[in-house]
C-alpha cells in the first residue's frame, strides 16, 4: 500500500536531489581555487521531475536518478586563473538545497501523519 503513494515517492526524490545538488556545490567549494575549475550545479528539482515523469522513471526505484548526470555549468565570471567559483554564490546555492531537503522531509512527514491519522480513524 504504502509503496504507490506517490507523493512519498516524490518527496523522498526531492530529497535525494537536495542532496546529491548539496554534494556538486561541495565539489565547487572545495575546488575554489583550482585553475580552470568551472563550477557546477544541478538542474533544478522541477525541470529533473518533470522530465523524468515523462519518460516514466520519477517515481521509479533507479539506483541512479537521472539528474546525477545532469550537472549544468553554474554561472559566473571567470577570474583571472579561469576559475568560476564565486564563494557567495555556492553558499547562496547550498542554503536553497538544505531548504529544498527541509520542504521534502517536511512533505514527508505531514503525509504520514495523515496516513496515521486516516488509518487510526478506520481503526
Amino acid at each position: 500500500m504504502l509503496n504507490n503513494i506517490d507523493i512519498l515517492k516524490m518527496a523522498s526524490a526531492m530529497a535525494r536531489h537536495a542532496a546529491d545538488r548539496h554534494q556538486v556545490l561541495s565539489q565547487n567549494i572545495a575546488n575554489a581555487d583550482t585553475n580552470g575549475y568551472k563550477a557546477k550545479d544541478l538542474e533544478p528539482f522541477s525541470e529533473a521531475y518533470a522530465r523524468m515523469s515523462a519518460r516514466g522513471d520519477a517515481t521509479g526505484a533507479n539506483a541512479e536518478p537521472a539528474w546525477r548526470t545532469q550537472t549544468v555549468n553554474a554561472p559566473g565570471v571567470a577570474s583571472p586563473n579561469g576559475n568560476t567559483v564565486s564563494l557567495e554564490d555556492q553558499m547562496m546555492r547550498s542554503v536553497e538545497a538544505q531548504q529544498q531537503h527541509e520542504a521534502a522531509t517536511v512533505i514527508y512527514k505531514k503525509t504520514l501523519g495523515m496516513l496515521r491519522m486516516s488509518l487510526s480513524r478506520n481503526a
